[in-house]
């Protein structure tokens, strides 16, 4: 094999999963959820593939309130990750060939529905706390 996009693309897909794990160590890990959001602008504007990426990450967040692991720290890595992500894909160097994708392709408005599901978890937990 050459040297092409996928050569490029497998060291940032191995950097975003690394620092999305990073981030999700402990309460003081929140900057690599940032450098995740980097890492991921960066698969984006090498590979097409980013969207494998972004629905792994999408499920395991999904996966870890289902069997209540859901946490301050996961609400706050994958807000972190997605907003970075996000705009990393929509205003960075793959602008032109991503667009707005990211909130009207089918294959990815899962991890979207994830974010969006999160924060609506996180109001509820603080809106809880307040009452007790």
């Amino acid at each position: 094999g050459g040297f092409d996009n996928e050569s490029i693309a497998v060291a940032a897909m191995v950097s975003t999963f690394y620092l999305w794990v990073r981030a999700l160590r402990s309460d003081a890990s929140w900057p690599a959820a940032l450098l995740c959001g980097v890492s991921y602008s960066y698969m984006v504007a090498a590979w097409g593939g980013y969207v494998f990426v972004l629905n792994m990450i999408g499920i395991h967040a999904a996966a870890l309130v289902l069997v209540g692991r859901y946490s301050a720290r996961l609400w706050r890595a994958y807000s972190l990750w997605w907003l970075v992500g996000t705009a990393g894909a929509v205003f960075g160097p793959a602008r032109y060939l991503v667009g707005w994708q990211p909130f009207q392709s089918l294959e990815q408005l899962g991890p979207t529905a994830v974010f969006a599901a999160l924060q609506l978890w996180q109001l509820s937990e603080g809106m809880a706390d307040r009452r007790r």
